[in-house]
């Protein structure tokens, strides 16, 4: 009965926070023309794209987009991991290996979270360095 309460307090968990890692960037303006607008905006943009003056998506946006997915589905997991420590510790009622363990998995998050921030940050230089794009 106890596993059962874990396992879907986590599967709750991952699909509430992984619409976070999944969204992606609006452009607010062009959704508010688009909203406010005749619908010729929707026009203009088809003829943009298929006369080709529409801007080309670089290698190293591409890359960027996909580090960023990949480091925010770390931090989902990340968030996951911390919430698991902290309901075995909650649950823990004195026993003290379950407390350990609980102390164990929070000490392993955090050195997972300062890894993938670095990992971010060097990312972030190496890209902006290499091809004058900021990684957002």
């Amino acid at each position: 009965m106890f596993k059962k309460k874990i396992l879907s307090f986590f599967i709750l968990s991952v699909l509430a926070f992984s619409m976070f890692a999944v969204v992606g960037s609006v452009d607010a303006v062009s959704v508010g023309d688009a909203i406010t607008g005749t619908g010729s905006e929707f026009v203009d943009v088809t003829d943009r794209v298929y006369s080709g003056t529409e801007q080309s998506t670089t290698i190293a946006q591409y890359i960027s987009i996909i580090i960023n997915a990949i480091l925010g589905l770390l931090g989902v997991i990340f968030l996951i991991l911390i919430l698991y420590a902290g309901f075995l510790w909650m649950t823990a009622a004195g026993n003290d290996d379950q407390v350990g363990k609980a102390k164990k998995i929070l000490i392993q998050a955090i050195i997972g979270i300062i890894i993938v921030t670095a990992s971010y940050a060097i990312s972030a230089f190496v890209i902006s360095a290499v091809t004058q794009v900021q990684v957002q």
